[in-house]
């Protein structure tokens, strides 16, 4: 029965997340990386937005402090860098 469960779950989850309006919170701006791909430095939210993006979701980047309201949006990505000393 969970088995069941699990596989409808896995099966129906994607279709229904197409086209989500999502928002992806980069905390720490400071966090840069090369990117030989881009031959420029990105920070760490380029690549997760890009991705989103090209699965065709609304993606709406934030620097460090989330909307007051984020009911708005069907997913939330917290990107939350590297520590540092």
């Amino acid at each position: 029965m969970r088995l069941g469960l699990l596989l409808a779950a896995v099966l129906l989850l994607p279709p229904a997340v197409q086209g989500a309006n999502i928002c992806v919170l980069n905390y720490d701006v400071l966090d840069r990386f090369w990117d030989p791909v881009r031959q420029e430095s990105v920070d760490c939210s380029y690549w997760v937005e890009q991705m989103l993006a090209d699965q065709g979701h609304s993606v709406e980047a934030f620097d460090e402090v989330l909307p007051p309201d984020i009911s708005g949006y069907d997913a939330v990505f917290l990107l939350m860098g590297w520590y540092r000393c």
